[in-house]
This record gives C-alpha cells, structure tokens and sequence, in this order.
C-alpha cells in the first residue's frame, strides 16, 4: 500500500494536480478579494462624502407670450439640487489635502420624452438665487477648486473639505396658462396636470477626489428623481447621511 502510494506521488501528473489546485484556489482567493474591494471600496480613504442632500422642487418661467384673457403663461421646470458634503475622515490620521474635485459622466434614465434634461451649475452672477436655468450656466462636468474661503456659488471649497453643489433639471416638462390672482410655484405640478410618469428618472454621476499627495478616489451615485411627494406637496427635501453608502475606490487619471 505504501508502495502504491509512493508510486502515485512521485508520478508527474499528481504533480500537475496540485499546482493545479493551488493556482485554483489563489484565484478564487483574489476573485474574493477583488469582489469585496468592489462592494466595500477602499478603507480609511482621507475623505468622505459625509451626507448628501436633495431638494425637489417646481417653478415656473415666464415665456414673455400673452394669451388672450389669461394672466400667466408659463413654462414649468422640475428643479433638483444636489448638495454633497465632503470632510476630513475622523478615522484617517494621514495628513492629505484636497486639490480638486469633480462631478463627472453625469447619465439620465428618463420614464418620459416630456421635458429637457439638463444640468447646471451654480449662477455667481446672480445674487438673488443660487442656480438660473439659463443655458449659458448649463454644464456636462463640474470642477470645484480649492481656495481659502469655500464658496458654493463660485465652486470652491477649502483644502478640507466643503459643499459641492448642481442642480438636475428637467426643463419644460409643462405649460400653465391661467388668471390666477397669485401664482403659488409649488403647485404648479398639479395645476398642469403632470402626472408622475411624466417626472420620473434615474440619475448616476461620479465624484472624483483629487489629493495634493497624488491619490484620487472616485465613487458612483445613483439617486431617483425626482423626490416622492413632489406633486403632492410642491417641493421635497431627503438628506442621505450613511457616508458608508458613497463606496470610494482608487483610480488613476
């Protein structure tokens, strides 16, 4: 029996079993390995999105075209804000500094033709509001840039950290022409008529993290929009808080 057993050992294909068994079981362990870092991201990463905050809401412009025995003639959009809030990770004792920050690949999955998705950026000309739908404010990418005051309307944060901010629109989604006394925006929606269907879609952009040291992490977000209620309640507010949830990843440039 040891005889047999020497025999087998020492014949070449045994051999080749078992390295193909230990090249087998280090790719699964890699397989597994690179799975987590997908789920999970990078640990301890010098800054997080610590919460982020969105605001539906409705309002509508004035196409400056009189109808006859009306009042207003709008044009209605449905405005989102997104406000993201980046800051130092408690937990990472590195010393590392912000150099620039991104939003980028902005997509739309939209349930409707009805509307213009579009994509602003704050408006530092106008001191009244903080975002104009005007096209010349319109962008694909941002870029935040860091100085020594942040300043959400002209895109700065600090070295630590600040409030990154667009607005996700859908431009035109209706008309209300009417002799309304006042005009209340918020119910705008349901005075037009607009139905759900109409407002619903699905947002995914990533936000990049430059560091002075020459990392740069990156993460996806997908939100629905717009809020829920919207229609109901003429605007909504939802603030995400799990900073766990924005799953950062190295990348190179």
């Amino acid at each position: 029996m040891k005889e047999e057993l020497r025999r087998l050992v020492d014949r070449k294909a045994f051999h080749i079993g078992v390295l193909i068994l230990i090249i087998f079981s280090i790719l699964i362990i890699v397989g597994f390995v690179c799975l987590r870092y997908q789920v999970e991201g990078e640990k301890n990463i010098p800054f997080v999105i610590s919460k982020m905050l969105v605001i539906s809401s409705a309002e509508g412009v004035d196409n400056s075209i009189e109808v006859e025995g009306n009042k207003w003639n709008f044009d209605i959009n449905q405005n989102n804000d997104i406000y993201l809030y980046i800051e130092k990770n408690e937990d990472d004792k590195k010393l590392d500094s912000i150099k620039e920050v991104f939003v980028k690949n902005i997509k739309i999955d939209k349930a409707s033709e009805k509307g213009e998705f579009k994509t602003y950026k704050p408006d530092s000309n106008n001191p009244e509001v903080l975002f104009s739908n005007k096209e010349e404010m319109r962008v694909d990418n941002l870029e935040y840039l860091v100085d020594g005051n942040a300043n959400m309307k002209n895109m700065k944060i600090t070295n630590q950290g600040g409030i990154i901010v667009f607005r996700c629109a859908n431009d035109k989604i209706a008309k209300y022409i009417g002799n309304d006394e006042e005009i209340n925006h918020n119910l705008l929606l349901q005075k037009a008529n607009v139905a759900k269907e109409d407002l619903q879609c699905n947002i995914q952009f990533d936000v990049m993290i430059k560091l002075n040291s020459g990392k740069n992490f990156e993460t996806t977000i997908k939100i629905e929009l717009p809020l829920k209620n919207l229609i109901e309640e003429g605007t909504a507010s939802q603030e995400y808080s799990d900073s766990n949830s924005f799953v950062f990843k190295r990348v190179k440039e």
